[in-house]
């Protein structure tokens, strides 16, 4: 297919004279090619015994790069599978609890975590499990956003998610 760009003009020659050269339609795709720019992305599953096994075809938790993408995570005691006794503020730990085990298992912790979700069976339920959050993430908190749903997985009242990132943070 011919390309439909204009030819490049070349400057001047000697006489005054513009002349123009007509690009090969390949020459971008020979400088720019995806397979020339593409580096390697490195994946690995994230798995511990020390968080509840997913209940569902996903991964506890998977590292792109220097980036690790945590599951939404229930409050599920792991021994039991069940949920942790006690409400909301019982799931939060619980949950807050697992995702710590996650990061541990990636090497990392909960500084290392840079924006969270968290899903709430009820709004009214935020003042709690935020002062729950609290005791697991200080100071430099995480970007968050905060949603009431429907419902939860096994009748949760909370659910989180976590991204976090590898190697050592410098506040700036």
């Amino acid at each position: 297919m011919p390309s439909t760009r204009a030819a490049p003009k070349r400057p001047a020659d000697s006489e005054g004279e513009t002349t123009s050269k007509q690009a090969k339609p390949d020459d971008d795709i020979e400088k720019f090619s995806v397979a020339k720019m593409a580096s390697t992305i490195t994946r690995q599953i994230i798995h511990t015994a020390k968080a509840p096994a997913a209940v569902g075809p996903y991964s506890q938790a998977v590292r792109v790069g220097d980036t690790i993408y945590l599951s939404g995570s229930i409050g599920f005691v792991p021994e039991t599978m069940e949920l942790a006794k006690g409400g909301v503020e019982a799931e939060a730990h619980q949950a807050l609890k697992n995702i710590g085990e996650v990061l541990k298992a990636a090497g990392v912790g909960y500084g290392n975590v840079v924006k969270t979700t968290v899903l709430l069976k009820s709004i009214d339920d935020f003042a709690r499990v935020n002062a729950i959050y609290t005791e697991y993430f200080t100071e430099k908190y995480p970007a968050r956003a905060a949603y009431q749903v429907a419902a939860l997985p096994k009748n949760a009242l909370v659910e989180i998610e976590a991204i976090a990132v590898t190697g050592k943070i410098v506040d700036v």
